[in-house]
């Protein structure tokens, strides 16, 4: 894995541990094969925060859409399903 993944890792696990959910959905301002991130409970956050969440999200896009397809990491395919049961 390289280091942007392991950053995109770290991230992913970062925003679940602070409750938020993470998922992809097509991205309306590209092709049919563009996606990119949704996230929810963001608001929940102090607005500084947030801004600097969400400014990390939209550095490591691309490696957090990577992460969240990578159904192969059974670590988080583990913390995906916490809370599903």
């Amino acid at each position: 894995m390289n280091g942007h993944c392991d950053t995109a890792r770290a991230l992913y696990l970062e925003l679940r541990a602070l409750g938020l959910t993470l998922w992809v959905e097509d991205d309306p301002d590209g092709g049919p094969l563009d996606y990119g991130i949704a996230l929810d409970g963001l608001r929940s956050l102090s607005e500084a925060r947030a801004r600097r969440l969400a400014r990390r999200i939209r550095e490591n896009e691309y490696e957090l859409v990577r992460v969240l397809l990578d159904r192969r990491d059974l670590d988080l395919d583990a913390v995906r399903k916490e809370g599903h049961c």
